[in-house]
């Protein structure tokens, strides 16, 4: 007898992730030229399919004003330099933390603890040397396997210098928010929604000095081969003159925009770049939501690199699972993952007492449904939690519904020159189609985790 086994396919890879690495081929391993101080690598996931109207749902009735400006509005931390390093990636993303997390918190984090525990040097590192350049995905998981943030402080920045000294984080990532491309040059609602609601938002352009207007600090580019530079949007003035860039776009509109280069370089650290941009607005997160750590604090995860690429079956929804062992006495009360749509909905379930290779094997102790109005690394804290005792065997099962994107399953896997580290073993993660017969995600993809982790306390 024949037994049907559902066929699972993989999220298409980044097309700009593969201009990259064929540059790098044809100059025989050459990192492709890129501006000074400049680094952002496209990341080999693309969320392709969501749509400006959709992201932020809960905003989208404001009304938004013809200008706005973080500056004003004592949302931004301090000009930094990431000097000689490529390592734009790591001052956007805590750009965007700085300033989501004021006027309450004022913060300074260590974009150099980043750029070298993320080296291929480190243990838990990508394929990228400790100067080199990076993307937001990677930033993501840094933080949300606890890795940090960490104070400036306690790691200050040295462009120099490489190590892979780690740190207890002062803050725990709860969201991190991704803002949908933009669709057309004024498809900006989006992006002004998470920037007046939120803060700061990490984005990617193309820069090249050629484009650039120093007198004004404007910026527009009609042409470029893909994103190289990651900044972060602060504000817009949709009556910014087209007579202020080198060459006239189409319009006038800028958004206002926060560099790593120094207070010496542009308008004390910022410049405005065209609505008509063919490159800006890609790439766009928020990393907007923290908690304080508490002493106790454990996490259970397979997955130290994070998302780099969707599985699925052909649907919107599928099924994903990790299996987890407590190590000491302890509580679980929460769990995280990954969602590619906005307006996605999952349902959870936790069990004790598994059986190995069976994730919805033993005693079912938790059972909750939601949505989720984001495109977002999501945390879901438990109301009340879950006991278990040393050597316990417990797992965490997602159904997960992902609108549009046929690959609603989170996987970390080793992908040559970017993520070639990651490892993992069988017995860990399981994949399915309908929630009954299951898969080790390592019998499907040699070495890959499913990204789902656990949070408990002692």
């Amino acid at each position: 007898m024949r037994i049907y086994r559902p066929r699972l396919s993989r999220s298409p890879i980044n097309k700009d992730f593969v201009k990259y690495f064929d540059i790098i081929e044809q100059d025989q391993g050459a990192v492709p030229t890129m501006p000074v101080k400049s680094g952002y690598i496209p990341p080999p996931l693309a969320l392709t399919h969501p749509t400006g109207n959709k992201a932020l749902l809960k905003y989208r009735s404001m009304a938004l004003p013809s200008s706005y400006d973080l500056r004003k509005e004592n949302k931004l931390t301090a000009i930094k330099d990431q000097g000689s390093a490529g390592t734009c990636w790591a001052f956007a993303a805590y750009g965007s933390l700085e300033s989501c997390l004021l006027p309450g918190e004022s913060w300074d984090f260590s974009e150099n603890n980043i750029k070298n525990l993320l080296s291929k040097d480190c243990n838990e590192g990508y394929d990228r040397s400790y100067d080199g350049g990076g993307n937001e995905w990677m930033v993501n998981a840094y933080l949300a396997r606890w890795s940090g943030p960490i104070r400036e402080s306690t790691d200050p920045y040295d462009s120099w210098q490489g190590n892979c000294n780690t740190f207890v984080p002062v803050k725990h990532i709860n969201k991190v928010i991704y803002i949908p491309d933009r669709r057309s040059y004024l498809d900006n609602c989006s992006l002004k929604l998470g920037i007046k609601n939120y803060g700061a938002v990490f984005s990617s352009m193309y820069f090249n000095n050629g484009y650039y207007n120093d007198k004004n600090a404007a910026y527009y580019a009609s042409g470029g081969e893909f994103p190289n530079h990651a900044i972060c949007l602060v504000g817009w003035d949709d009556n910014y003159s087209g007579s202020k860039f080198k060459s006239a776009p189409p319009g006038d509109g800028a958004f206002i925009v926060r560099n790593s280069w120094g207070k010496d370089w542009g308008d004390n650290g910022y410049f405005y770049v065209s609505y008509y941009d063919i490159w800006i607005g890609r790439s766009n997160s928020l990393f907007c939501t923290v908690d304080n750590p508490a002493a106790g604090d454990i996490i259970h995860q397979y997955d130290s690199l994070g998302w780099v690429a969707g599985y699925g079956y052909n649907q919107t929804t599928a099924w994903f699972a990790n299996i987890f062992e407590a190590e000491t006495d302890q509580y679980l009360n929460g769990c995280s993952f990954y969602t590619a749509s906005p307006d996605s909905t999952y349902s959870l379930y936790v069990y004790k007492n598994v059986i190995a290779s069976k994730p919805r094997s033993g005693e079912l102790v938790k059972n909750l449904e939601g949505r989720i109005s984001d495109s977002s690394y999501f945390v879901k804290k438990f109301s009340s939690s879950v006991s278990f005792k040393k050597g316990q065997r417990f797992s965490v099962v997602i159904k997960l519904t992902t609108p549009d994107w046929n690959y609603p399953i989170p996987v970390e896997i080793p992908v040559a020159g970017y993520s070639s580290k990651a490892r993992s073993q069988t017995g860990q993660g399981f994949i399915s189609n309908n929630g009954k017969t299951w898969y080790d995600i390592y019998e499907e993809e040699k070495n890959a985790s499913v990204c789902l982790k656990a949070f408990a306390m002692k």
